[in-house]
């Protein structure tokens, strides 16, 4: 048992009998005496990196001190958290209340953990380490009331040897037994992997991610201390080891360091200051930084743009690649919470509930995408007016305004409809309607009457007006043409 933790060295003497589950067997003979592996062995079928070719040790706490590995895990620890997490209803397809204990739980898993902190604390471990784990507390019936979260390094996966039922073994410190729970009662979130447990994303990526820890280390070290020499002192006159060692001495504190880069050295004893230059385009410093960045981003699934490296983004295509990282790298973390949450939440008798992570809001884009996929749902009856509001997280119009109305264009029918009698609501046929009724009082065989003589009088003064107006109007036409000469 050389190298296993305190805490794994009390596991072991608790379960001498049981089976540890690692990502090579299902389970172990009966008969074998086994022992419990450390936490890097149960998680990776890499059981020990020790340094990376490039001098440096790499283990999931130090690999977040790589600005691209924290990037990497912020954006998809947060961007799962934030996203709303619901019961839902598979009748109505719209979350349940409160009342129901699975609905609760998701919505606040704890008194110390809110659902966004208890995703993303999850999360963050499942990158780092392969697994996320949180204890569900449940009360005497059976319910849950309560998820959390356990840090893997205190969980390993056991297998039962006569049963083959996997539980788990926590280990709590200071000398006390470790506490088994069972399968049933822990939320288990586990990254790619070939059994129960997720694979060690940080021990398969220790020879990249030391890499760029390395380049890390050698800016830090050639801005701050000089990684390469900034200058050679010689000298006509050897010195002793004692003026030697004062002189270095004295270089290094004056001299050294990007805070005293630029200072004027000053010389004695013929004394000779050589500087030496450094080719920026023979070193690659910032080739190999970007590189070094699409590196990580490859081992994590997130696109370079979403941790801030807009080299190759455009706007043209910027918001078909953010629809690109929901579907390809957001999509499989929820489908993980989700059906982790349909098994041990929900239960197999599930009463017509199912759990869902949103991600309608992440693929909606700009206004005017929006703007056009409300309109074409709405005007086909599958959007009402409240639907449309709820998703933009504004108040809901009343039923007496017509909020839950679905409306559609008229003229919309089925190809078989077309010529057809329209038919009533009852399934009648729809009443023609009829050419409006002739008077009966009129005859269109009765004479017209002549105009009386006040109504001819008031016809010639009419037209008279109408001739002098007309007159009027050519006179003033040929005027203007005469002063124009047309």
């Amino acid at each position: 048992m050389t190298g296993l933790t305190a805490g794994a060295r009390r596991l072991v003497k608790a379960a001498a009998s049981v089976s540890p589950v690692r990502s090579m067997a299902v389970h172990q003979p009966q008969n074998q005496t086994l022992s419990l592996p450390d936490k890097d062995a149960q998680y990776s079928r890499i059981w020990y990196t020790g340094r990376t070719k490039a001098g440096i040790r790499i283990t999931p706490d130090n690999a977040v001190t790589i600005s691209a590995v924290w990037a990497c895990i912020r954006f998809l620890s947060q961007s799962i958290a934030a996203l709303p997490w619901n019961v839902i209803d598979d009748a109505t397809k719209k979350p349940v209340s409160l009342s129901v204990p699975a609905q609760s739980v998701l919505q606040r898993p704890s008194k110390e953990y809110s659902s966004l902190q208890f995703r993303e604390t999850l999360m963050h471990w499942v990158l780092r380490w392969g697994n996320g784990y949180g204890e569900i507390e449940r009360d005497v019936l059976g319910r849950p009331i309560g998820m959390h979260p356990i840090h893997p390094c205190r969980v390993c996966v056991m297998r039962d040897p006569v049963s083959y039922e996997i539980y788990y073994a926590v280990d709590n410190g200071g000398g006390r037994p470790p506490v088994m729970i069972e399968f049933m009662n822990m939320f288990h979130l586990r990254g790619m992997g070939e059994g129960v447990v997720g694979m060690n994303v940080i021990a398969y990526a220790a020879e990249s991610l030391g890499w760029a820890k390395a380049v890390q280390m050698f800016g830090a070290g050639f801005f701050g201390e000089g990684a390469t020499p900034a200058g050679v002192v010689t000298m006509k006159k050897p010195l002793t080891p004692d003026g030697l060692a004062a002189l270095k001495k004295e270089f290094q504190k004056v001299y050294s360091g990007a805070k005293n880069a630029g200072k004027t050295a000053f010389l004695d004893n013929d004394m000779e200051y050589k500087p030496l230059t450094v080719d920026p385009d023979k070193g690659q410093f910032i080739e190999t930084n970007q590189f070094l960045i699409d590196e990580v981003c490859r081992w994590f699934g997130v696109p370079p743009h979403k941790i801030y490296k807009l080299l190759n983004a455009t706007f043209s295509n910027i918001e078909h690649q953010s629809i690109e990282v929901v579907t390809d790298s957001l999509r499989p973390w929820a489908r993980r919470f989700e059906d982790e949450a349909k098994f041990k939440l929900l239960g197999q008798n599930r009463a017509g509930y199912s759990n869902k992570i949103n991600l309608k809001g992440l693929l909606t884009g700009d206004t005017k995408t929006r703007l056009d996929w409300y309109r074409g749902l709405r005007e086909i009856g599958i959007f009402s007016a409240n639907d449309i509001l709820d998703l933009e997280d504004m108040p809901l119009n009343s039923e007496e305004d017509g909020g839950e109305k679905r409306v559609m264009q008229s003229q919309y029918t089925t190809m078989d409809k077309i010529g057809e009698v329209p038919t009533a609501v009852d399934g009648s046929a729809a009443a023609v309607p009829a050419a409006p009724a002739e008077d009966p009082e009129e005859d269109p065989a009765d004479p017209v009457e002549d105009p009386t003589p006040e109504q001819d009088q008031a016809a010639a003064r009419e037209l008279a007006r109408r001739a002098n107006m007309a007159a009027s109007g050519a006179a003033t036409l040929e005027y203007v043409n005469s002063l124009y000469g047309c």
